[in-house]
């Protein structure tokens, strides 16, 4: 298998690891990709970002009100 941040993971695809990336493990190598979106746009200045493990993604809120979500224009 592969070992990834002292993980043990099995040959093949691994769907999501508890990085929130999804790999895929060989005898040669390990390559993974993320399963989120950073947002880059959005209103800095009222809003933050937070990160929820369990949906793997970012989430934009009002500082103020951390139950409202903020709009995002892009993300990468």
């Amino acid at each position: 298998g592969c070992v990834l941040d002292g993980k043990l993971y099995p040959f093949g695809n691994i769907e999501r690891t508890e990085n929130c990336l999804k790999c895929s493990c060989s005898p040669r190598a390990m390559s993974c990709c993320s399963l989120f979106h950073t947002p880059v746009r959005y209103d800095k200045e009222n809003c933050k970002v937070v990160f929820n493990q369990e949906i793997c993604d970012y989430e934009v809120v009002l500082k103020s009100d951390p139950s409202t979500e903020c709009v995002v224009y892009s993300r990468v």
